[in-house]
């Protein structure tokens, strides 16, 4: 028999998605699995979609808990799993039926210890959306993270795939953060091993209204918080990629704030400090696209 997979599913009012999503599971052709269902102190009816399946599928479990945020959902997941490899899923996110065996196959051909593929991006209504990628880089994972020149790599967590005894018991979701806790385990996962990438669209990525990151502005706090960690965990490769990965965020946090009246005035200090860490980069990303955009005119 195959190794046995774990998926965890954190769940938090999802009751428009979840049967799909746990069914996208269920439908895999590794079917080696176990479905643990983590319900974040759902008010809506999502348990009662899930109870249902449990009772047409016995490789679903369903577990209660008071809310405590997607990251500790998370947690407490990885504490009930059996299985050899571990995957995460969102609660609104699906995968193709093939996701599991191509990246359980990928970590057995290639002896990485995790690996993540290409995804196609869905709305509500699971009609596909045309969101094109820009300066996609699936190499060098904790630079390219940090720097956030692009796309972030590997991205959401319903993505990735990991061996077990890789994720040991040094390596959690990061209970302070809720927005880039994804971003986060990536950074600790390429910390201590570089990712398989799957050139491949094997899951999609559901966007709506409600995405934590279009109603949420508490990120802006969050992601300067993960710099500073990543400052403390010494994830920075040089002192030219710190200086240029702060100039960055900087910059895009500035740009966050603009979309929230009650944030708008933290946009200086953001700037300034983008200025101070590398001034190339407001040239580079502002003042030349300005000119090159009038210039055409």
């Amino acid at each position: 028999m195959r190794p046995l997979v774990s998926v965890i599913i954190p769940m938090y009012n999802a009751a428009p998605y979840i049967r799909q999503t746990i069914l996208s599971v269920l439908n895999q052709t590794y079917n080696n699995l176990e479905v643990i269902v983590m319900n974040d102190g759902s008010k809506d009816n999502s348990e009662q979609e899930v109870l249902q399946l449990q009772k047409e599928d016995s490789r679903v479990t369903y577990h209660y808990k008071a809310n405590s945020g997607v990251s500790d959902t998370r947690n407490k997941g990885i504490d009930l799993c059996k299985g050899e490899y571990i995957a995460f899923l969102d609660a609104d996110d699906v995968w193709l039926p093939d996701n599991l065996e191509k990246k359980v196959q990928a970590i057995n051909e290639t002896g990485r210890q995790w690996v993540f593929s290409l995804h196609e991006s869905i709305d509500e209504n699971n009609r596909q959306l045309n969101v094109s990628m820009s300066n996609f880089r699936p190499y060098n994972v904790v630079d390219n993270l940090l720097l956030w020149e692009g796309d972030v790599v590997p991205g959401p967590c319903s993505n990735i795939v990991v061996k077990r005894e890789f994720l040991g018991q040094d390596i959690r979701f990061d209970t302070s953060l809720s927005s880039p806790a994804d971003r986060d385990i990536c950074l600790q996962l390429g910390s201590k091993g570089e990712p398989f990438f799957i050139n491949e669209k094997l899951w999609q990525y559901r966007l709506h209204s409600q995405s934590m990151t279009s109603v949420n502005f508490k990120v802006v706090d969050e992601m300067v918080r993960l710099y500073k960690k990543a400052d403390e965990k010494g994830w920075f490769s040089s002192p030219a990629i710190r200086r240029r990965a702060l100039s960055n965020v900087n910059l895009i946090l500035a740009g966050i704030c603009s979309k929230f009246p009650s944030q708008r005035k933290r946009m200086p200090g953001f700037i300034l400090r983008s200025v101070w860490y590398s001034p190339f980069t407001i040239i580079q990303k502002k003042i030349l696209p300005f000119f090159s955009k009038n210039k055409t005119k």
